[in-house]
Formats: C-alpha cells, sequence, structure tokens
C-alpha cells in the first residue's frame, strides 16, 4: 500500500512540474548561463528545446551524460528510482539578447513510459560595464597644482588627534574599571576577615 502511495506522489509530483513549475535563469550578454532541471524519473534521450519540445524546436538532443555542440552543453546526473531527482544540465555560452525566452528540459524514457519535461525562463541582462576596456583620463595641468596643494590638509595633526581620543577614553575608563574592582575586593576582603576577627573573639 505505501509503494503505491509513494508510486502515485510521484506522479502527480510529475504532472505538476511539467506544466507548473518554471524557474528563471539569468546571465549578462556576451557571458554565460546554466540551467539545471530536475526529472523524479531518469531517462535516456536529453533535450534542449526552445518553447516546446514537442513543436519540433530542438535545439540540442544526446543520449551521452556529456555531450556539446555550438554554444550549447550538456550534462546530466542520474539520481535513484524513488530517492533522489535526476538533473539535467545545459550551458549557453557566447549569451545574446535574443537569447531570451521560454525554453524546455526533456527527458525521452522507454516506449511504455511518458516522456517527462520541465519548462524554464531564460533572460539575457545588459553586459556588466567592467566588461568594457576603459579609456585612461589624462589629469590636466590645471588639476596637478590644486592635487598637491590639497594634499596636506588631509593629513593635518586634527585629524590624528580626533582619532586617537577615542583611544585614550577607552584605556581611561579600562583602568578606573581595574581600580573599582581592586577597591571592590579590597573591602570584599577585609570585611570577610572581620567577620572571621569577631566570630573568633566571641567564641574565646
Amino acid at each position: 500500500m505505501n509503494a503505491h502511495l509513494i508510486l502515485i506522489f510521484f506522479s502527480l509530483s510529475s504532472l505538476l512540474q511539467d506544466g507548473l513549475t518554471q524557474r528563471v535563469f539569468t546571465g549578462p550578454e556576451g557571458g554565460s548561463v546554466t540551467v539545471s532541471c530536475s526529472f523524479n524519473f531518469s531517462g535516456w534521450t536529453k533535450r534542449f528545446c526552445r518553447k516546446s519540445c514537442e513543436d519540433g524546436d530542438v535545439l540540442f538532443e544526446t543520449e551521452g551524460v556529456r555531450a556539446q555542440r555550438d554554444r550549447y552543453s550538456i550534462r546530466y546526473n542520474e539520481g535513484s528510482y524513488l530517492q533522489s531527482y535526476s538533473f539535467v544540465h545545459v550551458t549557453i555560452k557566447q549569451l545574446r539578447k535574443s537569447d531570451s525566452g521560454h525554453y524546455t528540459c526533456g527527458l525521452k524514457r522507454t516506449p511504455l513510459h511518458r516522456d517527462t519535461y520541465e519548462k524554464v525562463e531564460i533572460i539575457v541582462t545588459d553586459a556588466s560595464p567592467s566588461s568594457t576596456p576603459n579609456r585612461p583620463v589624462e589629469p590636466s595641468p590645471t588639476s596637478l597644482p590644486a592635487a598637491t596643494a590639497t594634499a596636506p590638509s588631509s593629513s593635518s595633526p586634527g585629524t590624528s588627534e580626533e582619532s586617537s581620543a577615542p583611544q585614550t577614553t577607552a584605556l581611561l575608563l579600562n583602568v578606573s574599571f581595574i581600580i573599582i574592582i581592586v577597591i571592590t575586593l579590597t573591602v570584599t576582603v577585609m570585611a570577610f576577615c572581620r567577620i572571621r576577627t569577631s566570630k573568633h573573639t566571641v567564641a574565646g
């Protein structure tokens, strides 16, 4: 009975995975993006399609564990039945703005089993500004004297005095705290000695 319930659960989750689950992956223009699709069951043929695989728009299809063609590469990790998922990882290099859109990962299984699919979305963002070479800026002749004139003011004695003031205050607080602790311990010891002396006097 428990085995039947587990099979029903995985079948329902597979149906939900085909129709409802859609994850979004982003990558910069000119860079790369890796799409990871998870499946409840293993399969033989791995597919990566633009929009829907049923429409025949298959970008990449392989039966191997690893494969590469043009800008696309596929890596497959097979899971254990009813214990862990199987994963299809698809990497697209040299991304273009036209690569943005909806895709489908697919696992073709045996003729006796239903093929499984997972829909994803890829968004290609603008290229990072750091990827474009920066042109060096040559300083103008008028800016050089201003820089040398204002340089000494940034390290004025007032700044060092202000930065050392918190350290001096913290040191004084620590010394005061230690003195208070010593005085408190001394008073406590003296009181304890007086109590013991008075007890011995009464007993004598």
